[in-house]
């Protein structure tokens, strides 16, 4: 079976290549009941089946679900099949039309784990998120829900798991493939980006060249190969949060 992060890491991939593909997030269609979640936090359906709800990490899933079993929903299917464990990556939605993922983010059950499947709704579900990351609801009022760059011992104990880290760039590094984001001094914490990724973080208003300085918060699979970093594949897993001074660009 495949880990948390390699899936995420395909995932990822997978929307760095097709970053322009149409697709649907949020179309509802078929009938479905929840009846349950398993150890695994998969949905267990009323037909037999099971789901995922695609671009979550969950908190809570159980605390969530309470006002979900047993109800009517609607279930968007949003992959053609089932992944290979037989689960729906799917979202569901009630009869007054809210989302189960809308509803777990903005209760802070849960945060956005971005994925190829649910790329076109992530700005809107990381807008969520950030309401109930500021009224500290739910997970965003628990220690260690943002990670500061210099706690690299808890950064390594969460190696293979989603993160996010919030720290100032101390210097941006470029490489023949990647641009890397230091933001702890020589062993410290970085980010690396892939330099094909610089035109869709443009996009968006972020030039890698020019964040030296700039608080940022990045969120992806924590590793310690090199040290400990995030490799980040989607322009949705860095944000520019603030400004500070005494950093150095370029090297």
């Amino acid at each position: 079976m495949f880990s948390f992060r390699a899936h995420l890491r395909y995932s990822l991939l997978l929307w760095a290549l097709s970053a322009s593909a149409a697709g649907a997030c949020g179309a509802a269609g078929a009938p479905a009941r929840i009846v349950d979640i398993d150890a695994h936090g998969d949905l267990v359906l009323a037909d037999g089946g099971r789901a995922r709800v695609a671009g979550l990490e969950t908190a809570d899933a159980r605390a969530g679900l309470a006002a979900w079993v047993g109800a009517d929903l609607e279930m968007a299917r949003l992959a053609p099949r089932p992944d290979r464990w037989g689960r729906w990556l799917a979202d569901f939605r009630r009869a007054d039309g809210v989302w189960l993922s809308d509803d777990w983010l903005e209760r802070g059950w849960a945060r956005v784990a971005p994925e190829f499947e649910t790329r076109d709704c992530e700005i809107a579900r990381l807008q969520r998120e950030a309401r109930a990351r500021a009224a500290q609801r739910g997970l965003w009022a628990e220690p260690g829900a943002i990670l500061a760059a210099g706690q690299g011992d808890e950064l390594a104990a969460r190696e293979g798991r989603l993160v996010i880290v919030e720290g100032r760039v101390l210097r941006v590094g470029v490489g023949r493939a990647r641009v890397y984001l230091d933001l702890a001094r020589r062993g410290g914490f970085s980010v690396a980006a892939p330099r094909k990724l610089e035109l869709a973080l443009r996009r968006r208003g972020v030039e890698l060249m020019s964040l030296a300085g700039r608080t940022i918060r990045v969120r992806g699979v924590a590793e310690h190969r090199f040290g400990p970093r995030i490799e980040i594949v989607d322009p949705n897993m860095l944000e520019v949060t603030g400004v500070a001074e005494g950093a150095k660009p370029g090297g």
